[in-house]
């Protein structure tokens, strides 16, 4: 499959969306900041839907592919203003919040035709995957070199500790870790997840394995070399992140897939 140049742009817009974040706003925020963004936070999904356009159309045609992106189209709209209020701008995790959604979105009319929660995340998987090859490799290793700089490790340090006063029910809930200085370079440890959270009150809990193997992905093209052997969608207790810059990233789809499937029949089978 070989996306056209016109798409390729398209999906670029997600870059703004989804790379790794740098800095964030201790400002107060009165406004609903989906609300706010709507037109990028469209433009963004309209990218993305460009790319689902050329992975599925080979198998729906086009006639069912338009429909299935019109309606993911109406679905993320209805859904924009109804995200969860985690303080905005204040917040750099906010900017996952909308990209769950295109997840819930997408999940609902390809269930239509048949399609479960793993062959939406495949799909959203191999896009980022597809995005990111074709990044160039300048900006990653810009992106992701500045990840491991002191100002950046010291507003993570504040993010975190800014998390845990809980001021929005929603929100992810994160423990800074501090490297040492031969396994890992930092961590964080997440025991609330508003991802979870998310796909939860969507009656979509199955979507929320899929979207975490993304970091793998993401860690790999910007050298952040990414270690997780836990995560809350996946039924542990807590998100375990640790990055060492340079690591290779070994885990991916093909290395968390069985684990997930075991999961999700155990918590069929309950």
């Amino acid at each position: 499959m070989q996306l056209t140049r016109r798409e390729l742009l398209m999906l670029g817009v997600v870059t703004a969306v989804s790379a790794t974040p740098c800095g964030w706003v201790m400002a107060a925020v009165k406004t609903n900041y989906y609300l706010k963004n709507k037109n990028e936070l469209l433009n963004a999904f309209n990218g993305t839907l460009e790319g689902v356009r050329a992975f599925i159309e080979p198998e729906f045609g086009k006639e069912r592919t338009q429909q299935l992106i019109r309606s993911a189209l109406r679905r993320f709209e209805t859904l924009l203003p109804t995200l969860p209020d985690v303080g905005g701008d204040r917040n750099w995790d906010t900017q996952y919040l909308p990209i769950a959604a295109w997840y819930v979105a997408l999940y609902e009319p390809m269930k239509t035709y048949g399609k479960t929660a793993e062959d939406v995340g495949k799909l959203m998987y191999e896009l980022r995957k597809y995005e990111l090859e074709h990044t160039p490799p300048d900006i990653l290793t810009k992106q992701g070199n500045k990840l491991f700089e002191p100002g950046s490790i010291k507003e993570m340090r504040e993010w975190a500790a800014w998390t845990q006063k809980k001021e929005y029910p929603a929100n992810w809930i994160a423990t800074f870790v501090e490297g040492d200085s031969t396994h890992f370079d930092f961590g964080y440890n997440y025991s609330e997840c508003a991802l979870v959270k998310f796909f939860n009150a969507q009656g979509a809990s199955e979507l929320a394995p899929y979207v975490c193997l993304n970091d793998f992905t993401q860690s790999k093209a910007q050298g952040t070399g990414l270690e997780r052997s836990k995560t809350i969608a996946q039924g542990d207790g807590l998100c375990n992140f640790r990055y060492k810059f340079g690591r290779p990233v070994t885990q991916n789809w093909q290395s968390e897939i069985t684990y997930i499937r075991n999961q999700m029949a155990g918590k069929a089978e309950k």
